[in-house]
């Protein structure tokens, strides 16, 4: 009887513990350049955005249309449908062009980490293209 189960502990694989399945999982995380590089990207870009939100009134209808299209967090804040005042909407409005690139940096990052960068680069599109969209349908009311 014991030549039996002799046998078969060497016919199987032995099974993993749970902290042996732990331990691997933590050695194998993804590397820090995923979240911290498109977060780095996302304030080098909200660098060149300001300069460019500067000069974009200026060029027209055309320019406040590419502006609406860039910085549509920024633009949300200066629809009269939200009911602030003047000043807070500037002040607010001025906060998410700063902070808007820096967020879908660190947005794509997290994402990137979990879902794959094609996924993360997706959702990092639909968020601002419904940002877009929200500006432009609130403009037309």
């Amino acid at each position: 009887m014991l030549d039996f189960m002799s046998a078969r502990a060497d016919a199987l694989p032995r099974q993993k513990t749970a902290a042996r399945r732990k331990s691997r999982k933590k050695s194998g995380g993804s590397p820090a350049y995923m979240l911290w590089a498109p977060l780095l990207v996302g304030v080098v870009a909200t660098y060149f955005a300001v300069h460019y939100a500067e000069i974009l009134p200026l060029m027209g209808p055309a320019g406040l249309l590419r502006l609406r299209l860039m910085a549509p967090l920024a633009m949300l804040a200066h629809q009269p449908e939200l009911g602030m005042a003047e000043a807070t909407a500037d002040s607010v409005a001025q906060g998410l062009l700063y902070v808007q690139f820096p967020v879908y940096g660190l947005l794509l990052g997290l994402v990137w980490r979990v879902a794959g960068f094609a996924r993360a680069a997706g959702i990092v599109v639909l968020v601002h293209a419904l940002a877009i969209a929200a500006v432009l349908v609130l403009s037309q009311l």
